[in-house]
């Protein structure tokens, strides 16, 4: 009625007839101020009045119901008896004096769901909508559907009580008698689940109210086996449909890790994992049946990116799209089974060497003919032009050949970018294509059922290999089983594979850097020239997985050269290919944590100097050219050899008593005396006084060599000058001998002290009365091997005269003795005492 809208008790003013709950009323409950808003605890009550159209006939239901929307919560439909437990019932009104009553059934699983062996309680609702007395109200139940003989005995009641109730397995009758208007006639009872229902099966059985003359209404329950009445239950299982069947058999892999998410409009509710089965469960969903919202499922795969394609499309009752379902409806109690997601991938990009699926790589297919990248809208899901492989390694390609860029019969290319890391640029040297872009095309079209199909009993669908699986370890690389294509002819025939090939893995190379351990040894340590020289190479497997393709490559030095017949691995003989200064073994295997030990025999040439020499091994992969282990090293020192390269030096310390520089008869060696070369060799005479160094220089082989030897006159016995020449130098000469003999004696000291007064002032010139004096010097000199020991008093004079005065009576008194008849090797010695600490400043 026109202005009659209240809210809250409060009118809310003209509205011309027009009721504004037609186009949506914000509303509030009393304490908020602001529309749109409810507090907790708190209700909004709309209230209005409505008349009934002239010339409705008698007896007319009219049946209305409102809608409630949140932006927090699902669309909520009214509720005419307020208890949700039975579902939203619509407010219903009969028009006239005619007897009308409606029913309701509700049933719930006792123990919360439903199962197999377990117990249902129904509970069935008669109320009079009418204005006028319902007669001989009966309600009628067939519980066949349940079994032949359901019924717990004595659950029955009608009201609370269990008068007026029959039973006639499978058949239970309720006797209500007359029924007020607005009274309310309930039947309760209890039902058996038979012990071998499935799971997701569906019980539903009706109850029927009879009254007045041959009126009737009913209404159905229905349960469903592993439900829980009241909210919904979805299940079902990802995998891969590698016989393309859309049914899970045994030895299909079960994918786990998937997330599924659920969705009711355009808001995320939830989202599970798939377990080890590939099995997921959604459980407490609000039933949607009756009303207009619905679910959708949308499946991704672990690792899944927005560049990630679609791999297959979902099977189930609902529709079904790639990696979705929408429409789903739930009822109460609902346990929908096979919800499910097949996926039917063309291949997986896999790891050449650990074969395991490799995610994040990208693919891409252009055209054969001209290079060019296919646009998107050549592919069902456009994401599948430059895909991302996530997790699993799967890839799809839906080509629809709706462009002239991707004509039905073209050929194409399928190119592969590894990821970021980790991975050698494609194709694979491990495994090659059996077609690319150098070779003619691997026809499709032509292959389901043909000698090309390798299981040509799908003969609609064309298999690379027998296994949609990615090979295992065991199987060799360049073998049937490992076979693909990048180079392939598409077409849009009749037959479904004319347009897809499966069982297609793409395998990548791996960067194997450090994929085995290597080590290598020699026993020697300095050889010579002709010398043979042992070495030994250990390489260890710490990758994990077997290794094939394994070359073990030795580079040694210049000069150096290997002997025939000397290799061994593992103790069995095997010849290298020689090449240069390089000897390879290849086509070997390593097991996991397997090892290798090769030994071999190198010869020094006979124009090797010495020095040191590095020999190198590094483990190749044959297959693609790469190192998978670092570079192991062994190094020799070539050294002289003793009897035609070295220089010996011997030599004698002795007392040369009569100072004439030979050993004469009676003159006694040295004992512990040192010599010392320039490269720091050191020499100690024995008891005899003789001393040897072994290979003591190895002179220049063309020219000799200066060599230098002194003696350490600290070693002499106290007392003991040298009487020979100190250090002494030879020419060495290869192979040849040299002899040093060094001669000393006890000498005495004669000392001599000068001062200024001996000296012209500030001069070097000695006074005329001390000339004489060296006359008499040299002839005390001459009596005995002596040092002589000028020791100068110094004053106040300055130390650069001090200096100049001892040096220049040095050599005076040397030149002397140089012309007189010397008879020893005169020594000079010189020291200053300043008589106040130091020289005057």
């Amino acid at each position: 009625m026109e202005d009659s809208l209240r809210l809250n008790g409060a009118a809310l003013g003209a509205d011309g007839g027009l009721s504004p709950l037609i186009s949506g009323l914000m509303v509030q409950s009393s304490d908020q101020p602001g529309a749109g808003t409810v507090s907790a605890g708190g209700s909004a009550v709309i209230t209005f009045e409505a008349r009934v159209n002239d010339g409705v006939p008698a007896g007319t239901i009219i049946i209305n119901q409102g809608n409630v929307t949140f932006s927090e919560l699902p669309t909520l439909p009214t509720d005419a008896d307020g208890d949700p437990a039975n579902g939203y019932q619509p407010t219903q009104v009969v028009v006239g004096g005619s007897q009308q009553l409606t029913i309701t059934k509700e049933a719930f699983a006792i123990g919360g769901a439903a199962q197999a062996g377990g117990q249902l309680e129904y509970t069935i609702r008669v109320t009079n909508i009418g204005t006028v007395t319902a007669t001989d109200v009966v309600i009628i139940d067939d519980l066949g559907p349940l079994g032949p003989d359901p019924l717990v005995p004595g659950s029955a009641t009608l009201d609370g009580l269990t008068g007026g109730i029959g039973y006639a397995a499978p058949v239970l009758t309720a006797t209500c008698g007359d029924l007020p208007p607005g009274a309310t006639a309930v039947l309760r009872f209890r039902a058996n689940i038979g012990p071998s229902v499935p799971t997701g099966t569906t019980i539903t059985n009706t109850a029927e109210v009879t009254w007045g003359t041959d009126q009737t209404a009913s209404d159905s329950a229905s349960v469903n086996i592993g439900g829980i009445p009241g909210s919904g239950i979805l299940n079902g299982r990802v995998w891969h449909d590698a016989n393309l069947d859309k049914l899970h058999d045994g030895a299909e892999q079960s994918l786990d890790g998937w997330s599924v998410e659920l969705y009711r409009g355009s808001r995320l509710l939830a989202t599970v994992l798939t377990d080890g089965e590939g099995v997921y469960r959604l459980s407490g969903l609000a039933p949607n049946e009756a009303t207009a919202d619905s679910y959708e499922l949308r499946f991704r795969a672990s690792g899944a990116g927005p560049n990630t394609a679609s791999l297959g499309t979902a099977d189930s009752p609902f529709i079904n799209g790639p990696q979705r379902i929408s429409g789903v409806t739930v009822a109460s109690g609902g346990n929908l089974q096979d919800l499910n997601l097949p996926i039917t991938p063309n291949g997986a990009v896999y790891d050449s060497v650990r074969r395991s699926s490799v995610s994040g790589a990208r693919l891409a297919v252009v055209s054969a003919a001209t290079g060019t990248p296919l646009p998107d809208r050549c592919f069902d899901d456009p994401v599948q032009q430059n895909q991302v492989t996530a997790q699993n390694g799967f890839y799809k390609l839906d080509v629809n050949f709706s462009d002239p860029s991707c004509p039905p019969g073209g050929g194409y290319l399928l190119q592969v970018i590894p990821p970021a890391s980790g991975y050698m640029a494609m194709p694979s040297g491990i495994i090659p294509p059996a077609s690319d872009g150098t070779t003619a095309p691997f026809s499709v079209p032509a292959c389901p059922g043909s000698a090309a199909d390798a299981v040509p009993a799908t003969a609609e669908y064309c298999e690379v290999t027998a296994s949609a699986s990615v090979p295992p370890p065991s199987m060799a690389p360049r073998t049937d089983g490992t076979t693909y294509h990048l180079h392939l002819t598409l077409s849009n025939g009749s037959i479904p594979g004319e347009s897809q090939v499966f069982n297609n893995a793409i395998p990548i190379d791996p960067a194997l850097d450090g994929a085995v351990a290597i080590t290598k040894t020699s026993s020697l340590i300095n050889v010579t020239k002709g010398q043979l020289v042992p070495y030994t190479i250990t390489v260890n497997n710490v990758f994990g997985v077997p290794l094939q393709d394994v070359g073990i490559v030795d580079r040694f030095p210049a000069g150096f050269k290997y002997v025939e017949g000397s290799a061994r691995l593992d103790g069995d003989p095997l010849e290298p290919a020689a090449s240069g200064r390089e000897l390879l073994w290849d086509g070997l295997e390593l097991p996991v944590n397997g090892s290798r030990t090769l030994q071999l025999l190198l010869i020094v040439g006979a124009g090797v100097s010495e020095g040191e020499y590095v020999n190198r091994a590094q483990v190749l992969n044959t297959a693609t050219g790469g190192s998978v282990s670092g570079e192991a090293t062994a190094t020799v020192r070539v050294i002289p050899d003793p009897t035609f390269d070295c220089t010996d030096v011997i030599g004698k310390v002795f007392d040369d008593r009569n100072l004439n520089g030979y050993q004469d008869e009676g003159e006694q060696g040295l004992a512990g005396v040192r010599v010392v070369t320039a490269r720091g060799l050191i020499g100690t005479a024995d008891e005899h006084g003789r001393f040897h160094i072994t290979c003591a220089v190895v002179p220049d082989e063309d020219r000799g060599s200066n060599f230098i030897l002194k003696l350490d006159d600290r070693s002499l016995p106290t007392g003991y000058r040298l009487t020979t020449e100190n250090p002494r130098v030879q020419r060495a000469t290869r192979g040849k001998m040299m002899k040093f003999n060094f001669g000393a004696t006890i000498h005495h000291v004669v000392s001599i002290d000068i001062a200024d007064g001996v000296f012209e002032p500030e001069t070097t010139e000695l006074r005329l009365q001390w000339r004489p004096k060296i006359g008499q010097l040299l002839e005390e000199l001459k009596k005995a091997p002596s040092v002589l020991r000028l020791s100068y008093l110094a004053d106040v004079e300055r130390e650069g005269l001090v200096t100049q005065r001892l040096k220049a009576l040095k050599k005076e008194i040397a030149d002397l003795w140089g012309r007189s008849d010397r008879g020893y090797r005169l020594t000079v010695e010189t020291e200053v005492f300043w008589r106040k600490g130091g020289p005057v400043q």
